[in-house]
């Protein structure tokens, strides 16, 4: 870690983030595990980034982001992406997902293994409903 002085605050600056320097989250109702690895609290300006597995015949929910753009590659498991509408996509290894502003969309694992992506916001934004939700519990 590396502390950066900016003259007005002292910024954390941490350019490899281990597994357990994740921000860890649990989530229920749909079950899903969710890790922040990068936002505006470890010196992002531009992006964020996270991950989240989604358990065998769970989702993420049903939701869009006004003015963010979001990114997804999933690593592990199968599963649909659907988006407004109805359409709906498959998802597997090494697939990679672009999501627009204001679209409403949601992964469903339909496989037999934990579905995984990783995820990234242009610009940050989103991901502090993780914080809240790891700071509710």
């Amino acid at each position: 870690m590396k502390r950066k002085q900016t003259g007005r605050k002292e910024e954390l600056m941490q350019y490899v983030i281990g597994k357990e320097d994740a921000l860890f989250v649990e989530a229920k109702n749909p079950d899903r595990v969710i890790r922040l690895w990068v936002d505006r609290e470890r010196g992002a300006k531009n992006i964020s980034c996270g991950s989240c597995e989604i358990p065998v015949n769970s989702q993420i929910p049903y939701h869009s982001h006004e003015k963010e753009e979001e990114i997804m590659f999933i690593y592990r498991g199968k599963g649909i992406l659907e988006v407004e509408g109805g359409e709906t996509f498959p998802l597997e290894p090494e697939t990679v997902v672009y999501v627009p502003p204001g679209i409403k969309h949601v992964f469903k694992n339909t496989g037999s293994e934990p579905l995984c992506f990783v995820f990234f916001y242009a610009p940050p934004g989103p991901e502090q409903i993780i914080r809240k939700m790891a700071n509710s519990k």
